[in-house]
């Protein structure tokens, strides 16, 4: 059986990058029209495709710059379905049923030290959670969280109403800049590829050492 790559979040600038490193022709990346985040009820079709995948990626990710009080409840679950749920059930799908899959996960420096956007940081701090609890069942699975800073190339970042937020934290970061999607990309395709599959059940933070204290 040939050897799948399931990139979930294909628009993202990251999985744009990284795409560019592999072979496409083995390459799964549902746009959103057949894989629709908010149904975390997936069809058979899609449960195949996940058992099958050797390696999945989960970029899909929402943010709000909404006041929570101000979000209607619909389109707080929607989020928690999007960021968490769905992200969830395909992690487990995938660890019962495909005794060598990898997976990595986006994760985000406001799963630490939170967000503006409240649901999104609970979100990003329970995927954290559960990369790091979540037991894997074969000796060959591999369960990774990457937690970026912010990505200046990002559409999360590039349609941010708050820019004046966005340039104080790069400034606040030790090495005075925001990170690039391409760096992330790189840092997947490494773990994917070149590193062994020994790392797992942790978060990587990507942060330029931005919550050092000494």
């Amino acid at each position: 059986m040939s050897k799948k790559v399931l990139i979930i979040g294909k628009n993202s600038s990251i999985a744009k990058e990284f795409i560019k490193k592999i072979s496409k022709t083995n390459l799964v990346a549902p746009d959103k029209k057949k894989w629709n985040m908010l149904d975390s009820d997936f069809k058979k079709s899609q449960i195949k495709e996940i058992i099958n995948a050797d390696k999945i990626l989960l970029l899909q990710s929402t943010i709000s710059s909404k006041d929570f009080l101000k979000r209607h409840h619909k389109d707080i679950v929607n989020q928690f379905t999007i960021n968490f749920l769905s992200v969830v059930k395909i992690c487990e799908i995938a660890l019962n049923n495909n005794k060598d899959v990898r997976i990595i996960i986006l994760g985000s420096e406001s799963g630490v030290k939170g967000s503006f956007d409240i649901v999104y940081g609970l979100m990003k701090s329970a995927i954290h959670k559960y990369v790091e609890e979540r037991r894997i069942k074969f000796p060959k699975q591999q369960l990774v969280c990457v937690a970026p800073s912010t990505i200046i190339d990002a559409n999360m970042t590039l349609n941010r109403k708050d820019k004046h937020n966005v340039k104080s934290s790069i400034l606040k970061n030790p090495k005075k800049r925001g990170l690039k999607s391409s760096e992330i990309a790189n840092l997947l395709y490494d773990i994917f590829y070149k590193h062994t599959d020994y790392i797992s059940n942790t978060v990587i933070r990507v942060d330029g050492g931005k919550f050092a204290r000494m």
